[in-house]
């Protein structure tokens, strides 16, 4: 297993749910995806300019572009198949994603060497697998927010969180103008989603997610855009956490196939 890798992809695999629920429209292939830390700080309207949408402006055009609720809200699982590397392709790993409403989740990662880890959520308690079969629970706030992830209507809950915030000022990220939108979708933590101007999907987000260590940022940048089943899903992610910067591409994304419950339970000999 690649020990850069190996710490960084259960907890980076995290945000791709919300990115997964998040459309965007898919940039050149050719287009630089801008690193957080080269991103200036978001710029007020001059004056003069064109007055700034409304947040309900932006999440309904948003909301339009990318399927349409009635499409959404079809759907009751899900499975992604793709392939997780770091940014110097020094590592990669084997990732498939099960996910069934209302909050059951189950990321399973292969190395290079058959190594398998699992982080599987059932909807009250979340764990590590191990490759050599140990079962390492997760607890307090990190498992707060790792069910909250786990949401299977995390992007509609997102965006209700959303409406509360506001419309900060104008960003580019990339080749894309975008606005900004902050909320707060816990007390003391500031998120933002940033949409294209023109097109109005989502291109990038920043979070904050709650570890056993603390809490820390990471960003998302989406592209590959490609829809399926009426809804738009990103099948390229770009991650940076701590630090790291990993890439995951999908290759496969499926909508209400079979997904069985016993996927979700724990080892047999985890701790009763």
């Amino acid at each position: 297993m690649n020990r850069r890798l190996a710490p960084f992809v259960a907890s980076a695999l995290v945000g791709v749910l919300f990115a997964a629920y998040s459309a965007a429209q898919s940039p050149s292939p050719a287009t630089p995806v801008t690193p957080v830390s080269s991103v200036s700080k978001v710029a007020p309207v001059a004056p003069g300019a064109a007055p700034l949408p409304t947040v309900k402006e932006v999440l309904e055009k948003f909301e339009k572009v990318s399927g349409g609720q009635n499409v959404w809200s079809s759907f009751t699982t899900r499975y992604m198949k793709g392939i997780y590397q770091t940014e110097d392709d020094s590592g990669f790993a084997g990732v498939e994603i099960f996910g069934k409403a209302p909050n059951k989740t189950l990321f399973k990662i292969t190395f290079s060497g058959g190594l398998v880890v699992r982080e599987v959520c059932d909807g009250k308690a979340a764990w590590l697998e191990d490759p050599a079969g140990g079962m390492h629970s997760i607890t307090g706030p990190a498992l707060e927010s790792r069910i909250r992830q786990a949401n299977f209507n995390n992007r509609a809950e997102a965006l209700l969180m959303a409406i509360t915030g506001h419309v900060v000022g104008t960003e580019k990220v990339g080749a894309h103008s975008t606005y900004v939108v902050e909320f707060s979708p816990q007390k003391k933590i500031t998120s933002k989603i940033y949409f294209d101007q023109e097109s109005g999907f989502a291109v990038r987000s920043d979070e904050t997610l709650q570890g056993e260590s603390g809490d820390y940022e990471v960003e998302n940048f989406m592209d590959d855009y490609r829809a399926v089943d009426g809804a738009y899903f990103p099948f390229r992610l770009r991650h940076v956490e701590k630090g790291n910067v990993f890439t995951l591409r999908f290759t496969q994304i499926k909508n209400n196939v079979p997904v069985d419950d016993t996927l979700f339970l724990k080892p047999a000999s985890a701790p009763k």
